[in-house]
């Protein structure tokens, strides 16, 4: 869970102090531009941690707050357009994905995997999947729960994307050891299961700003974006492993997210960004993007 962190703005003295500089976002590469202001969630939508896009309504996006039980769907401008208490209730919820069903169909996914201490016992944390609720009926959604453990003992775990074939990934956060990326292996069951390993994307821990906290896939597959506070890196999926884009790597420093959590791929090189409201209990705001990916073919 990664309630209340305090973040400044960019330019202010807390990053200056830890020699950060201000920087325009980059235009190699992915080429990422803002499209319009940020705006604000909802207030009872402060600690949005993840967001996924509808993959058949573009116009609907999903998200949560850290740690809650509570799934909400909004548009493009932020405004609420449903919210469905979970059941069963999740012990820290991180991030979600949203791809399609095993057997057809628009399936959410959400990572129950949140660990500060890093000390949650083999088969707390949970993949929980829901099928894409109806945004004109809101009620109570039951969600199924596929426990897991990984193979080298507990970490946090922030982010999760799901490639197509509902091939699903976590990627921890980095807090005390490298940032890796774990394969749940198919098909998911009920069972408590042990991950894969599929690759490190770092030599080791991580310091505070470059730490993840949030992941997503393109609808095909192609591409997968990682992020953590200040930073927002493009990778493309090869043999099962991603590959670090040519310039892939987008500094979100100017946008001045006050505590940076959620990303989420849309259609046509859209890619919407959360930020909780931070410590002293402000909006959440959210972002979008146009970067210059594109699907395979």
């Amino acid at each position: 869970m990664s309630r209340r962190r305090p973040f400044a703005r960019c330019g202010a003295p807390a990053l200056a102090a830890v020699g950060i500089a201000c920087a325009p976002i980059a235009t190699a590469g992915p080429g990422c531009a803002p499209l319009g202001d940020a705006v604000l969630l909802p207030r009872d939508i402060d600690e949005t941690s993840g967001i996924a896009v509808s993959p058949g309504r573009p116009d609907v996006l999903w998200t949560h707050n850290d740690g809650d039980s509570q799934l909400f769907a909004i548009g493009g401008d932020g405004r609420r357009l449903a919210q469905y208490p979970l059941r069963p209730r999740p012990e820290d919820l991180e991030d979600m994905a949203a791809a399609e069903c095993a057997d057809g169909g628009t399936c959410l996914y959400l990572a129950d995997t949140g660990d500060n201490a890093e000390r949650r016992d083999p088969g707390s944390a949970r993949i929980l999947r829901v099928r894409e609720p109806d945004v004109t009926a809101p009620g109570v959604i039951d969600l199924e729960a596929f426990p897991i453990r990984l193979p080298d003992g507990p970490r946090d775990i922030e982010a999760i994307f799901v490639l197509p074939g509902e091939r699903v990934h976590l990627v921890t956060k980095g807090r005390n050891h490298a940032i890796t990326v774990y394969r749940y292996p198919p098909p998911l069951r009920p069972a408590t299961v042990t991950l894969e390993e599929v690759q490190r994307l770092t030599a080791g821990p991580q310091s505070l700003l470059d730490q993840v906290t949030g992941a997503s896939a393109s609808a095909d597959g192609s591409v997968v974006a990682v992020r953590s506070y200040q930073a927002l890196a493009f990778y493309s999926v090869e043999g099962g492993t991603l590959t670090p884009l040519r310039n892939g790597l987008v500094n979100l420093r100017p946008i001045q997210e006050i505590q940076g959590e959620g990303v989420g791929i849309g259609p046509d090189g859209l890619v919407f960004l959360t930020s909780e409201g931070g410590p002293l209990g402000g909006p959440a705001g959210m972002r979008e993007l146009r970067c210059g990916i594109a699907p395979r073919g």
